[in-house]
C-alpha cells in the first residue's frame, strides 16, 4: 500500500455514515458509562471525612497518648517517654527548683514502692530517673540560695513576769484564862476521839504526747575540693552519691559543686573516682557530711 492508496481510503471514510442501529447502540453505551462514572464519584464524596473531623481525631489521639504517657509507671514501656516529657517541661516552669523537688520526691516514693513489691527492674528505672532529676538541678544552678527563715523582732512574744504571792498570815491563838473549879462530883464524860478528815488526792493528769513533725526534703548546695596525694587539683573526676554510681557532677579545677535533695540531719556520703591515664588505675576517694541547712560544705577528698 502506497501513500495514494491510503489517502483514497481515508477520503472514502469521510463520506461513510454509520447505521442508525449502530449509532443508537454506541450512544446507549456512552450514556451508561457516564451514569456509572457519576454514581462512583457520588459514593466517593459521601465517604470523604471533613477536615475539622480529622483534626479533632488527631488532637484527641495526641491527648490520649500524652495522658497515658504521663501516668505510665516504672514498669511500663512508656516510662522513658514520661521521664523525657517531664524533664522537657523544666524550662517552662516559673520555679524550676520547686518543680524538680516534686519530681525527685515522686520518683523516690515510686522507687520505694517497687522495691517493696520486689520489682527490681522497675525500682532501678525509678532510681535512674531520681538521679536524672539531680543532674537537671545541677545544670540549672539557681543564683538565689534558700536561707532558713529568721524570726523578726516585731514577732517577739513577751511573757508577763510572775507577781509575788502574798504569804498567808496566821492569827494568834488566844490563851484561855484559868478559872477556879470545885472538886468534881460527877463522873467526867468520855470524849470521842477526833476523826481526821479524809485526805483527797488529786489524780495525775495524763497529757497526750505531741507527735514530732516529719522533716521534709529540700534542695542542698554541696561544695568541696578534690586533690591527688601530692595536693594537686583534680579535673574531670566523677562525683556520685553511691559507690560506682552515675555521676551527678564532675570536678573543675579541683572543686566539686552540685545540688541534691535531703532532709535535715541526713548523713550524706560522696564518692569521687578518676581513671589515671598513665597507669590505668582507678583512683577513689570518699567523704561524708551531715545536712544542717541549705548549704553543706565538705572538706578535701584525696584520691588514692
Amino acid at each position: 500500500m502506497n501513500e495514494d492508496t491510503l489517502g483514497r481510503a481515508l477520503g472514502a471514510l469521510r463520506t461513510t455514515r454509520m447505521s442508525e442501529a449502530a449509532s443508537d447502540r454506541v450512544r446507549e453505551e456512552l450514556e451508561n458509562a457516564w451514569r456509572d462514572r457519576a454514581s462512583r464519584q457520588t459514593r466517593r464524596r459521601g465517604l470523604v471525612v471533613p477536615g475539622f473531623a480529622r483534626a479533632f481525631a488527631i488532637a484527641a489521639l495526641v491527648f490520649a497518648v500524652g495522658l497515658g504517657t504521663l501516668r505510665a509507671g516504672a514498669d511500663s514501656p512508656l516510662y522513658g517517654a514520661r521521664i523525657a516529657l517531664e524533664d522537657g517541661l523544666v524550662g517552662l516552669q516559673a520555679d524550676p527548683v520547686g518543680y524538680l523537688s516534686e519530681l525527685y520526691q515522686e520518683r523516690l516514693e515510686e522507687a520505694a514502692r517497687f522495691e517493696a513489691t520486689g520489682n527490681a527492674l522497675a525500682a532501678g528505672r525509678a532510681r535512674d530517673a531520681q538521679e536524672d532529676a539531680l543532674r537537671l538541678l545541677n545544670k540549672i544552678e539557681p543564683q538565689a540560695q534558700q536561707e532558713p527563715p529568721q524570726p523578726s523582732p516585731s514577732t517577739a512574744i513577751t511573757l508577763p513576769s510572775p507577781s509575788p504571792t502574798p504569804e498567808a498570815t496566821v492569827a494568834p491563838t488566844p490563851v484561855p484564862t484559868p478559872t477556879p473549879t470545885l472538886a468534881p462530883t460527877v463522873r467526867p464524860a468520855t470524849q470521842r476521839p477526833a476523826t481526821a478528815p479524809p485526805t483527797v488526792t488529786d489524780k495525775p493528769v495524763t497529757t497526750a504526747p505531741t507527735p514530732a513533725p516529719t522533716p521534709t526534703q529540700f534542695a542542698v548546695h554541696v561544695t568541696g575540693t578534690v586533690t591527688y596525694a601530692d595536693s594537686t587539683a583534680v579535673n574531670d573526676a566523677c562525683v556520685s552519691l553511691t559507690l560506682d554510681g552515675s555521676c551527678v557532677a564532675t570536678t573543675v579545677n579541683g572543686k566539686m559543686d552540685f545540688w541534691l535533695f535531703a532532709k535535715k540531719y541526713d548523713g550524706i556520703a560522696v564518692y569521687v573516682k578518676k581513671i589515671d591515664l598513665m597507669s590505668g588505675r582507678t583512683l577513689r576517694g570518699k567523704i561524708t557530711g551531715t545536712v544542717t541547712g541549705p548549704t553543706l560544705v565538705l572538706g578535701n577528698v584525696t584520691l588514692r
